[in-house]
């Protein structure tokens, strides 16, 4: 049987798929419109999924964050506030695109699971719970901005920047460079944000674990692929002073570690299982 909560959730996702379709068409046909139109879906999507994460809270009595599917519904709530966001004030449109590609595939995925309102296990019923699970909103996140600049970077930005920038009139070659500083800091400053809230959320669930297991690590496969994201994103922040590493490499850099967030995301759910099934 469909619930109005069902139906809810299919018209935030058919929204979400027309936003990122209008998003995507906007970037290659550079009309008004369509960035007009993906502003109302994407604003209509964000209200729906509002509007389903409080009759979950509603049905459950508590934060939606006890289960796979609600912490996708929870994720791609923040992304796609976080698109209209970025469609309004920062206007990288095609970084938006890939936000919201996220975004959309997530809540797809989200419609394989169970969403089966059951009591919570005892090693869910603790303080740590939504302070843990929000940590890793809020890094997942941040990746995913940057994983979105990095692809926008690679596309748009030359794998060899124009290095005559000794006359005035060489606008293109500066804008060049403007462009490639801008999206190198943001990229940067979203790994940052991402890698505070990761060690975040390794800490609380490491405090959280010790509680409910009796041991603060237990290399299960989410914490270990918790742990090889955190060194992933380590070694690109280390490596960022470097010349060298700056650009195209940090890019695949930041990619291989968005790869992994989402693997730690879903694919050890689906592929490992672990402490951390459920």
């Amino acid at each position: 049987m469909i619930t109005l909560v069902d139906n809810v959730g299919y018209f935030a996702f058919s929204l979400a798929i027309m936003a990122t379709t209008a998003m995507i068409l906007n970037c290659w046909l550079k009309k008004g419109w369509l960035r007009k139109a993906t502003l109302v879906l994407t604003s209509g999507s964000t209200i729906l999924m509002l509007i389903q994460l409080i009759i979950r809270t509603s049905q459950t009595g508590s934060i939606p964050v006890n289960s796979v599917y609600e912490f996708l519904l929870m994720f791609s709530f923040i992304l796609l506030a976080f698109s209209v966001f970025w469609i309004i004030k920062v206007k990288i449109y095609v970084v938006a695109s890939f936000i919201l590609a996220v975004a959309t595939i997530l809540l797809g995925v989200s419609f394989g699971l169970t969403d089966t309102i059951t009591p919570l296990m005892p090693a869910l019923q603790s303080r740590w719970r939504v302070i843990h699970v929000l940590t890793a909103i809020i890094s997942y996140s941040a990746f995913t901005v940057a994983f979105g600049v990095a692809i926008f970077y690679i596309i748009s930005i030359p794998r060899k920047l124009p290095e005559n920038l000794q006359t005035v009139d060489d606008s293109a070659a500066a804008a060049i460079h403007q462009r490639a500083s801008f999206l190198e800091k943001l990229m940067f400053n979203s790994v940052v944000v991402g890698f505070v809230f990761l060690t975040l959320l390794i800490i609380t669930g490491s405090i959280w674990a010790e509680e409910a297991w009796g041991a603060w690590w237990s290399w299960d496969p989410k914490e270990t692929w918790a742990l090889i994201t955190w060194i992933i994103y380590a070694v690109y922040m280390h490596l960022h002073s470097k010349p060298a590493w700056k650009g195209h490499k940090g890019c695949y850099l930041s990619i291989i570690g968005f790869a992994c967030v989402l693997f730690t995301l879903l694919g050890v759910s689906f592929l490992m299982g672990g402490l951390h099934s459920y």
